[in-house]
């Protein structure tokens, strides 16, 4: 959603290529300072090394400054959380109006009924995400973003990529680019021993004998 929600923005295609680049490259660079963020909270005494408490290792490395970077810090967490799912609400419903019920669908919405079915889709989407929320609650949120990541850089990516710098994309390769990436990884991802553990709730020796791929992260292959 961060690179998407930029297209709403941009006033020509030499504009979005310059702001697709100028978005990858800083949260590129943003996801490489986590490593150091973890490592640091390790480290430094922050928290124990305690897994439920690794999706807190921001919060917790800025409490040993202080209570004040603590609270700022937690803010900004909170705050980036709320941010992320309002994007993601808004990329789908739009994703969905404009580009699937418009233009694949040929329904014809003026603008008025694009954005009153703009709405419905959020309610929807959003009622869809709280429901997957509770069926997973139980599982690390990091590791999810990664399935996450996995699927955006699988099917999302290279659509993007062909779309801004190659000329001789057409709509059939972008569409082929997204299913392919979409149904490999989402496939994978649900055949690896993670999955068989955490979401069909098979034990740990079961789910390494019945996982059909080796590792749960699939993103450089698919």
């Amino acid at each position: 959603p961060h690179i998407l929600i930029r297209y709403y923005t941009v006033k020509d295609a030499r504009a979005a290529r310059r702001s697709t680049v100028v978005g990858i490259a800083t949260i590129g660079f943003f996801y490489v300072l986590t490593l150091f963020i973890g490592l640091a909270a390790l480290t430094s005494g922050a928290r124990p090394i305690d897994s439920s408490l690794s999706n807190q290792a921001a919060p917790l490395l800025a409490r040993t400054f202080g209570e004040l970077p603590f609270a700022i810090i937690s803010a900004i967490a909170f705050t980036t959380v709320l941010g992320t799912v309002s994007g993601l609400i808004m990329a789908a419903s739009g994703a969905i109006v404009h580009d699937l019920m418009v233009n694949v669908c040929k329904m014809p919405l003026d603008d008025a009924a694009k954005v009153a079915w703009g709405k419905r889709i959020s309610i929807g989407v959003g009622a869809v995400a709280m429901v997957l929320g509770i069926l997973f609650k139980d599982l690390n949120a990091s590791f999810l973003v990664g399935w996450a990541f996995n699927i955006a850089a699988s099917a999302n990516l290279p659509a993007l990529v062909m779309l801004l710098f190659w000329r001789g994309t057409t709509k059939q390769g972008i569409t082929w680019a997204i299913f392919v990436g979409l149904f490999s990884s989402l496939a994978w991802v649900l055949l690896s021993k993670e999955a068989f553990q955490n979401v069909y709730h098979f034990s740990a020796s079961d789910a390494a004998v019945q996982a059909v791929v080796p590792w749960s992260q699939p993103g450089i292959i698919t």
